[in-house]
This record gives C-alpha cells, structure tokens and sequence, in this order.
C-alpha cells in the first residue's frame, strides 16, 4: 500500500472533485473484484463487501481531499501539484482503507456480514459526506443498514504502532 500513498501524495485534489484519486481508488477496489460506485456530483467512490455468513453492515471511512498548501518537505513523493498537499494525512487513510479491503475479502469466509468501503472527498470543510447521503451512495439495501461506522486519521502525538480510541 506504500505505492498507492505514494502515488495519491504525489498528485493532491482539493474539495470534492477529485476525478484522479476516484479514478485510481475505483481501479485498485475492482482489482480486488468489488464493484465500486461513483459519485456523480462529487469524486466520491464506496464499496461492499460480503461476508459469507450473515451479520451486520459496519461502515469504515476514509478521507480523500488534500489541503491547498504548498509542499516544501523534499520528499521524493513529494506533491506535483502546485498548492495542493496531502499533508493531514488522507493519501495515508486512503492506502490504509484500500489494505483493509485486501485483507477482509482474503478472510471472506470469516466475515459475517457486510462492510460498506466509504472514501470521501471534501473532509476539509466541504461537507463531502452530507453529498455523499444525499445520493445514496451509503444506502446498502432493505437487508440490513448500517449499523457501526469507524474512520481513522494518523497522528504524530503517539509513538509509532499506538493506536488511540476515542
């Protein structure tokens, strides 16, 4: 997932038309043979993915949107994109999202129930979530709603492999 990070890092959108980081997130999760569903007025792009035994819908996030600051880090993945930065972290979140998927589809047979991939653009104060309801894009059908939503976001207050609840 290093080179997915790498290569959203490098090319930063801001807001919530994100046509690059839809088209790349949508390749990579029929690459792992889910059918993605785009959004039409926003870069927003969601997946489900079945279990094999029956259970609950749990919703998992992550934001898509960089930040409009120019990147002055040196990095060698450092942004390309004039005024556009991943520097909160979502190319991270991203990557993160789309290894979970890998993970959870290779242990389908254990899974009960459904996990509805939700990747958001428009975080940053464009309300990317409230379009993303408003197409239905999170609607998963009659057999079960969703009933648990989990996002993350990386932090540099914790040593290195904390993970912090809240």
């Amino acid at each position: 997932m290093v080179d997915v990070r790498r290569m959203l890092h490098r090319r930063p959108e801001i807001g919530l038309e994100l046509p690059e980081t839809q088209k790349a997130v949508a390749q990579r999760l029929e690459h792992l043979g889910l059918a993605p569903r785009l959004g039409g007025s926003v870069g927003s792009v969601t997946a489900l993915i079945h279990g094999d035994r029956p259970g609950p819908t749990i919703l998992l996030r992550a934001d898509m949107d960089a930040l409009p600051l120019q990147e002055d880090t040196g990095l060698d993945f450092a942004s390309e994109v004039p005024g556009a930065m991943h520097a909160c972290g979502h190319d991270t979140h991203v990557a993160m999202l789309l290894g979970a998927a890998r993970l959870l589809i290779e242990r389908r047979a254990a899974l009960a129930g459904r996990v509805l991939l939700m990747f958001q653009p428009g975080e940053e104060g464009f309300h990317g979530a409230r379009f993303m309801l408003d197409e239905g894009l999170l609607d998963v059908g009659p057999e079960s709603e969703v009933t648990g939503a989990f996002a993350i976001h990386i932090g540099n207050r914790y040593e290195n492999g904390t993970i912090n609840l809240r």
